[in-house]
């Protein structure tokens, strides 16, 4: 396969800003309000997300020139790993050349909040996902998008993505405790997390009851010592094995699982967990295939805490 080079790399990373029509995390979490006389703002939020389709088709036409149009004269994609890019004229030459070499992926973002620091500027956090060609499983990161009104239009300033870093199985120890969905959501839910005796991972017995049928097992989730990322290695009852690569942004998480049931038939899925308060958090689960087969979208579920007896 040919090397992926950094102008590759660029186009990879740009076309997670694809709007999906998945689900995501709640739009009603839209981050901190503008304190203008509009809080919402809503026409700017929408004209924004319509500048991000619009973006979003661009790619899907490769055309390099249209892409670079939706970044300011003088605006900036800076990569997670590489040499950041500046103008329009610079985005158009990296594009046009990463359209002709990158290899197919397909990419999109969960688009997460959309806050206003003024008239004419914005930041977008979300998500990037990539799903690579020969991939056992696509790869989640952190994006930040700058907006800002020229002339009446909203077009990107800067566009950076966030380097995955080490994680720390720390941030997940709130899950600590035993949990059940709320009645006639859809899936019966229970799950129970505990640490392992040197306290360096968790383990997760898990119960999910749709449709009639069970799935039940358990997990062992941790940091991987060879990339630092956290992952998890699943165990199924009926002898299903399987890995879900955890990265998080806040009291969210996006959870790429891949794996094989015990049939020998693959089950891939992205499954979405937002923490709620103290005592609840909840789950959904979108992109389901098994196999080649697409499986209907698990809505969200609040799980609630269980006390402890007495």
């Amino acid at each position: 396969m040919k090397p992926r080079t950094a102008a590759s790399r660029i186009v990879l990373a740009l076309a997670a800003l694809s709007v999906s029509g998945q689900p995501s995390f709640p739009a009603e979490d839209d981050g901190p309000r503008s304190t203008l006389s509009d809080p919402d703002r809503p026409e700017d939020r929408a004209a924004i997300r319509s500048m991000m389709e619009s973006f979003a088709q661009a790619l899907r036409d490769r055309d390099a020139k249209a892409i670079a149009a939706h970044w300011t004269t003088e605006g900036e994609y800076e990569a997670a790993r590489g040499v950041p890019r500046r103008g329009r004229t610079a985005l158009e030459g990296a594009f046009s050349d990463a359209l002709r070499d990158s290899p197919g992926a397909e990419a999109e973002v969960s688009p997460g909040s959309i806050r206003f620091l003024g008239d004419a500027t914005a930041i977008g956090e979300g998500w990037t996902r990539i799903e690579r060609r020969g991939a056992d499983h696509a790869s989640a990161s952190r994006c930040s998008i700058l907006f800002t009104r020229e002339g009446g239009r909203w077009l990107i300033a800067r566009l950076a993505e966030t380097p995955p870093g080490v994680a720390s199985i720390e941030e997940l120890a709130w899950l600590v405790g035993e949990w059940e969905s709320t009645a006639g959501q859809g899936a019966d839910i229970r799950v129970a997390f505990s640490w392992s005796a040197s306290k360096r991972f968790l383990t997760l017995d898990f119960r999910i009851t749709e449709r009639g049928e069970t799935l039940s097992g358990f997990q062992v989730l941790g940091v991987d010592p060879a990339d630092g990322s956290l992952r998890a290695w699943m165990f199924e009852a009926a002898g299903g094995v399987g890995k879900a690569d955890w990265t998080g942004l806040g009291d969210r998480w996006v959870i790429e699982a891949s794996g094989f049931l015990a049939d020998g038939s693959r089950l891939t899925e992205t499954n979405l967990l937002r923490r709620v308060g103290e005592d609840a958090f909840t789950w959904g689960s979108v992109r389901r295939l098994h196999d080649d087969a697409k499986l209907a979208d698990l809505a969200p579920v609040k799980l609630t805490r269980l006390k402890p007896a007495g």
